[in-house]
């Protein structure tokens, strides 16, 4: 912890697009980014001057300094396999809002041991989410489900949104029988799984026994802002990061907790409560990990988008997985 005090330091690595992102982080109270740097040089004279803190010239320099309490890698592409081999050799939590830069395979022939990096904002994990659990509990059969997601200006990319769409859908119904992705925005996708996913991204997943889910991707779009709707013999439970909304199938409200407030969170401010909780030790896991799975769901949508094909990807994991 810095000083005498409960005040968490952070370490943060990105680019100078995200700054909105660093900036809302820092009004969380009990938070202070003290080291920062980025990939470009640009990247770190901009960020610091902009949060006035000290200069982060080398990323591997700065992780293993003793000058942070929790590390924040926000910049698109940089977990690359040398950094993920670092990383398993600290002593202190780190944290990333980018998807590993590496193909499912390699990721798959990776040691378990020592610590990965924890992805955040991971709605899952979020208070409104897990708030919502008990409401899952007595919903009964889950038929579909909508999320929602938009980048807005806070600096947060399209491949970090992919991701924790992904790892909700999955948490909610598992593998899909077959997935089938489009993408609309400027350039194009490549099949390097180092170079995120980026652009607006439509994804329709179809489940067994005739369950299915819609992902939508927005990059850009104003606002940042996180929303599921399922349906089924519960009725409609709507969970956004301003709380939960449950509504019976006969349109009865049963829980009205969304919508209470207009002071929405921003997504640097979400970050950094999670942030802190894991400098604390406090923030939730799996007792299965499911990184593998949302990743290879994730290359699925990438190869969708490059062949205009649905795409199986319980099948590409099954194949892995043979020794």
């Amino acid at each position: 912890m810095g000083d005498a005090d409960n005040t968490i330091r952070c370490l943060v690595w990105g680019v100078h697009s995200q700054l909105p992102l660093f900036q809302a982080a820092t009004e969380v109270d009990d938070f202070v980014i003290n080291l920062v740097g980025g990939p470009l040089p640009e990247d770190t004279r901009e960020l610091s001057e902009a949060l006035d803190v000290t200069p982060l010239d080398d990323l591997r320099t700065g992780l293993l300094s003793n000058e942070w309490d929790v590390a924040w890698l926000a910049a698109p592409g940089c977990l690359d396999a040398d950094l993920r081999q670092l990383i398993r050799g600290l002593d202190r939590p780190v944290a990333t809002s980018t998807p590993p830069a590496d193909s499912v395979q390699n990721l798959m022939s990776e040691t378990e041991e020592g610590q990965r990096a924890t992805f955040i904002p991971l709605m899952r994990l979020g208070r409104p989410f897990r708030g919502a659990e008990q409401v899952l509990e007595n919903f009964g059969v889950k038929h579909s489900g909508h999320i929602e997601m938009i980048a807005g200006g806070d600096g947060v990319t399209s491949a970090s949104l992919l991701y924790d769409a992904m790892d909700l859908a999955f948490g909610l119904f598992g593998m899909p029988d077959n997935l089938f992705a489009a993408r609309a925005g400027e350039g194009v996708v490549t099949g390097d799984s180092r170079i995120p996913l980026n652009g607006h991204l439509v994804v329709s997943l179809r489940y067994p026994n005739r369950c299915a889910a819609a992902v939508s991707i927005a990059e850009g779009g104003g606002q940042w802002s996180r929303r599921i709707v399922i349906l089924g013999e519960g009725g409609r439970l709507i969970v956004s990061d301003d709380g939960v909304e449950w509504l019976s199938s006969d349109g009865d409200v049963l829980d009205a907790g969304r919508g209470q407030t207009t002071d929405l969170p921003a997504a640097g401010e979400v970050a950094a409560h999670h942030l802190k909780r894991l400098a604390a030790d406090r923030e939730p896991t799996d007792e299965i990990d499911q990184s593998l799975e949302t990743s290879c769901l994730c290359e699925a949508v990438r190869l969708s988008c490059i062949t205009g094909q649905a795409e199986d990807p319980a099948h590409v994991l099954r194949m892995l997985r043979k020794p």
